[in-house]
């Protein structure tokens, strides 16, 4: 019976196990169709939350987009940009992932890291643009089915997945500042608020 999109869906967020398991040998080419999906929806919604004026996105904010209702260009840009950043970020902290999953023994090969984190972040692109509660229970969740992931198909124990994982995002916290530094600084010095107007 095939998985299909919505299937996914489902299954990463209520039973990330029995999911990982259905997709371990499947063509990366779904794996990359399934993330475009989750990132389109996410980049849909949280261009809209913008528009609505309920908050500035932070991919947004780095580039001096304001919130609020913009011309058809202006919300299209702010729509490419969230996505091809999701990607971005998505695909470097695959990157990094698999440098810690390599040295702590995973050898089942990037593209098994890749695949677990882009199903790994499921929960953070479909509830990710709710206010408030979306961003931190939706990264949550991405980090306990991104332990899962690695743990699934890089067989690998629990324990070592979970180091893995978490070294990679502390990784993340030091590199991924380090290579938008100076976007980081335009903000500080003259870039919009990420909630609400001056």
């Amino acid at each position: 019976m095939a998985f299909t999109i919505p299937d996914k869906m489902r299954g990463f967020l209520f039973n990330p196990s029995e999911s990982f398991w259905k997709v371990a040998e499947e063509d990366i080419r779904d794996t990359l169709l399934f993330f475009l999906i989750i990132a389109v929806i996410y980049a849909v919604l949280a261009t809209v939350m913008t528009a609505m004026e309920v908050f500035n996105h932070p991919f947004l904010a780095l580039f001096g987009f304001r919130f609020g209702i913009d011309r058809l260009e202006l919300i299209v840009l702010k729509f490419l940009a969230v996505l091809v950043f999701s990607w971005l970020l998505a695909l470097v902290y695959s990157l990094l992932l698999h440098f810690w999953v390599w040295l702590i023994g995973g050898r089942k090969g990037i593209w098994q890291t890749v695949r677990s984190v882009l199903y790994s972040l499921t929960a953070l692109m479909l509830i990710g643009w709710i206010p408030d509660i979306g961003p931190p229970v939706g990264l949550l969740w991405s980090v306990v089915v991104g332990i899962i992931g690695i743990q699934e198909l890089h067989q690998i124990s629990r324990l070592r997945a979970a180091v893995a994982v978490i070294l990679a995002i502390l990784t993340a916290l030091i590199v991924l500042p380090a290579l938008f530094w100076p976007l980081f600084i335009e903000v500080i010095m003259t870039g919009p608020p990420l909630i609400g107007p001056y």
